[in-house]
Parts: structure tokens; C-alpha cells; sequence
């Protein structure tokens, strides 16, 4: 019996503006409660389509709400190796490792 290939993951880049509630169910290094910021989500994902209803359950899990998201894009790999993209390589890593890795911006 032959197996098949491990499906190939893609990770995706949300852009979003949320309100931070303090609702979550883990500890994280979040935002001030109350406070509303721009954030990057990075989803990994079985494909490359743009997954909005996935990744705002996955930003409401951290606690955000009131959430203005746009449409995500896969990130290629290859443009971490751009300078300006380097502080992303631990976020698209983290997605790998952990399904999602977030940014928020204060």
C-alpha cells in the first residue's frame, strides 16, 4: 500500500484592525485590554485561498474582537529572504510549528 504525500502547507498573511478584550484562554504577550491595533496574523493553511472565517476564529481565540480583516495572502517563502521581511522568518516559522503566529502593533 502506497501512502499518500503529506498535503503542502501554505502559510497565509492577514492584515487586520481589532480591539484586544483580555478574553483568552492562555497566556500570551498581549496588547493592553481595550486598546485597538493593527495586527498580522499568519495562518497556515492546506492551501492557498484567502480563509477570512478561519483566521478571525483564530484572532478571536487570542482575544481580539470588532475586527476589520483583509483578505489573506500566501507568503512565499522565499521573500523572508529580504531584508525588510527578516522579523517576519520567526512568525511564518511559528505558523508552521504552531498553526498561527501573531503580530500587533501598538
Amino acid at each position: 500500500m502506497s501512502r499518500s504525500p503529506a498535503p503542502a502547507i501554505t502559510v497565509c498573511a492577514y492584515g487586520a484592525e481589532a480591539t484586544y478584550s483580555g478574553a483568552c484562554d492562555f497566556a500570551w504577550d498581549a496588547p493592553p485590554v481595550g486598546g485597538r491595533h493593527k495586527l498580522m496574523l499568519f495562518l497556515a493553511q492546506g492551501d492557498d485561498f484567502s480563509r477570512e472565517a478561519e483566521a478571525a476564529a483564530e484572532l478571536a481565540k487570542f482575544g481580539f474582537v470588532d475586527l476589520h480583516l483583509m483578505a489573506g495572502r500566501p507568503l512565499m517563502v522565499e521573500s523572508l529572504n529580504d531584508p525588510r521581511m527578516h522579523a517576519f522568518s520567526k512568525h511564518y516559522e511559528g505558523a508552521l510549528e504552531n498553526g498561527c503566529s501573531i503580530v500587533w502593533y501598538p
